[in-house]
């Protein structure tokens, strides 16, 4: 049996990759299972997560083969645990992390694939990439939480629209409505991914940690209470043994060395 998820670390930056060639990475509860797992265990050595797929594809959806026999008839209740103790815990893993998390889109994310990147903080697509709520196409409701991100993303009504005609996004347009961050030459893809992760790895740690828990919390908060989280945060980055150090290297024209 193949492994289903490839790892690799490069200095701060963990790289996992679905690997699961034969259904163009459709994700099974194995697989979901096997992701949240390396996110949960990351540790404060990760400063970066990218999270991609292999052979020309992110993504293509949940693995049906797994869910729907051929010949027995579907059991609701085996299909609704995949989904709400495999895939949900891993997109709530993803939300919790440590660190940013990079959706590296090249080619089709479709269906949970595509509430997947969007569960990430950032998606880097290659000029092939392209996105697709296609739950309507048999006759379901996105169950990734794409309710939730997708109108977040690109408005109510483009949510909507893409959720109603399963149409799918190109990567220039996914960029245009903000669906994604930029669009990177397909020759290039990997290594364009693997030096923007480098170079966030290379912020200060815990100001990244702190900008991804402040921004989504302030998503649920009033302007007033996104205030004080702000102000608590930053308090806490003072206390914290980098606090000074960037004002230190600014002052002395120096490269800042951060802990951590």
């Amino acid at each position: 049996m193949i492994d289903k998820i490839l790892t690799r670390r490069d200095g701060a930056v963990l790289t996992l990759t679905l690997h699961n060639p034969r259904l163009r990475n459709a994700l099974d509860r194995e697989m979901a299972d096997a992701l949240r797992d390396q996110i949960e265990r990351c540790g404060d050595e990760t400063r970066v997560i990218v999270l991609g797929g292999a052979g020309g594809a992110f993504c293509s959806g949940a693995d049906l083969t797994v869910l729907v026999g051929r010949e027995t008839p579907a059991d609701p209740d085996q299909i609704i645990r995949v989904l709400t103790e495999g895939y949900h815990p891993l997109l709530r893993a993803i939300r919790a992390a440590p660190c940013p998390v990079i959706a590296a889109v090249d080619g089709s994310a479709a269906g949970i694939g595509c509430d997947l990147a969007l569960a990430c903080d950032l998606r880097l697509v290659s000029e092939r990439a392209q996105f697709a709520e296609l739950f309507i196409n048999v006759g379901l409701v996105p169950d990734g939480g794409g309710t939730w991100t997708l109108p977040r993303l690109i408005g109510l009504g483009r949510a909507l629209e893409l959720m109603y005609t399963g149409a799918a996004v190109a990567a220039a347009e996914a960029v245009q409505i903000g669906l994604a961050n930029r669009v990177l030459a397909n020759a290039d893809f990997a290594a364009e991914v693997a030096a923007f992760a480098q170079r966030l790895a290379a912020q200060a740690p815990n100001s990244l940690r702190r900008i991804r828990q402040a921004v989504y919390a302030a998503q649920e908060l009033t302007f007033e209470q996104a205030l004080a989280e702000e102000a608590r945060h930053q308090l806490a980055i003072f206390h914290h043994p980098d606090g000074f150090e960037g004002f230190r290297a600014f002052l002395e024209k120096r490269a800042p060395v951060w802990t951590g």
